[in-house]
């Protein structure tokens, strides 16, 4: 079950950010069109641009971007039997967990504040913008629990 509902997210991250950076590629084309053919830019699309960016960088690095492509330094990591390696993948992962867990309020609380500020040129609540934030903070928490429980499943002979 598990397994199915990582690769539900995978694929679910997979067909956000497609769409995200097609919708992304359509406004900067429009973008162009309306500069340099009408030479009338539009005033909208650069904060659309940035809004769907944010999002995209969110959704996508906690759902598509695996624990292993994340840049790390891993050199002590490395050193160590893979036993050890799943201790300290499991101490690395618990930590983080709690990190963010213990952060989820403040999150919301901030994102929360935001909507009393506007976007410059779309007067869209700023939530619109940060919100991306909260949900990449409960993605990267569901994938940390579940990284937990694979791990602690785990046969000794396999890798973390």
């Amino acid at each position: 079950m598990i397994k199915k509902f990582g690769k539900f997210a995978t694929n679910a991250g997979e067909i956000f950010c497609g769409i995200g950076f097609a919708s992304l590629f359509a406004v900067f084309i429009i973008q162009i069109f309306f500069r340099y053919v009408f030479n009338d830019p539009l005033s909208w699309s650069q904060e659309v641009a940035g809004i769907l960016y944010v999002w995209i960088v969110c959704v996508g690095s906690a759902t598509i971007v695996k624990e292993r492509d994340h840049v790390s330094f891993d050199l002590f990591y490395e050193s160590v039997a893979p036993s050890k390696r799943r201790i300290m993948a499991l101490m690395g992962t618990g930590f983080m967990l709690v990190v963010l867990l213990l952060s989820l309020y403040g999150n919301y609380d901030y994102i929360a504040f935001t909507a009393r500020q506007k976007t410059p040129t779309l007067r869209l609540p700023m939530t619109v913008v940060f919100s991306a934030f909260g949900v990449f903070l409960v993605l990267v928490i569901v994938n940390s629990a579940v990284r937990i429980y694979r791990l602690m499943q785990s046969d000794g002979h396999r890798e973390p």
